[in-house]
């Protein structure tokens, strides 16, 4: 068992990581921050020895091209691809308030990455006659909010991308799908809030309470290794399951 699991060095990367980990996969880490892998690494492999990292960003495709030649000199092979990202820079944000810029870090962010990143391991999962892709995504896809435009129109052709990849490649033994996730625990999470509480002019805590724990039926928020990772873990164990997006948010989304 070989995973691959992008912006894994904190967050909800880090909580898969750790779920895999438990479970004896060889994995590849990436961050921007070199920092951040090695300390990752060092907490990680008091679990499991088989884990590497490398520095990679998710907007260049070379960076991407360096990443899929690392996993595969390191681990020999590619059994699961589990595509995660952080959030553009300037998010939360309207869409009066956004540039040229901003759009097109957001598309290299979210669907360009996905596509080159597939491109690079399906033709090792395809030689394999096994693969599992998944791609990461949010709730808010389903139910579009004006502070995410960025991140839920670059992110929604992944629901598509899903859709076609499965009716071309299931033949192949590789299942495709997109987890479509709620509010976690987070420094990423905690960070938007953190703006949107000083945009405004209230406090973390109002804010918090009003745009996350308010929103969830179950009165809680996600934890990334025992919510999201059990469920990549029943993923990566399912040949059945694909085509799919599967919506992990507490109850929280109003959407069909």
């Amino acid at each position: 068992m070989h995973a691959l699991i992008t912006a894994s060095t904190e967050g909800i990367g880090k909580g898969i990581a750790k779920a895999l980990a438990k479970q004896s996969f060889s994995l590849v880490i990436t961050s921007r921050s070199e920092n951040k892998i090695q300390q990752t690494l060092q907490e990680l492999r008091k679990i499991n020895p088989a884990i590497w990292g490398t520095t990679s960003d998710l907007t260049k495709p070379e960076s991407l091209e360096k990443l899929v030649n690392f996993t595969l000199e390191k681990l020999g092979k590619i059994d699961l691809l589990v595509l995660n990202t952080g959030n553009p820079p300037r998010e939360p944000i309207t869409f009066e308030e956004t540039t040229d810029e901003d759009w097109e870090y957001a598309v290299k962010l979210y669907l360009l990455s996905a596509i080159k990143l597939t491109k690079l391991v399906l033709p090792h999962m395809i030689k394999q006659k096994f693969g599992r892709i998944i791609y990461l995504s949010s709730w808010t896809v389903k139910e579009p909010q004006s502070i995410f435009v960025l991140a839920d129109v670059a992110r929604a052709p992944l629901l598509q991308l899903t859709k076609i990849l499965t009716k071309d490649y299931s033949k192949y033994g590789i299942t495709f799908n997109t987890i479509l996730l709620g509010s976690f625990n987070t420094e990423g999470a905690k960070k938007g809030i953190k703006r949107l509480s000083e945009k405004r002019q209230k406090t973390f805590e109002q804010v918090w309470k009003e745009e996350v724990l308010d929103r969830i039926p179950i009165g809680r928020i996600g934890d990334p290794e025992k919510d999201i990772g059990n469920l990549v873990l029943f993923l990566y164990n399912s040949d059945y399951l694909t085509g799919s997006y599967i919506l992990l948010d507490g109850g929280n989304t109003n959407a069909l």
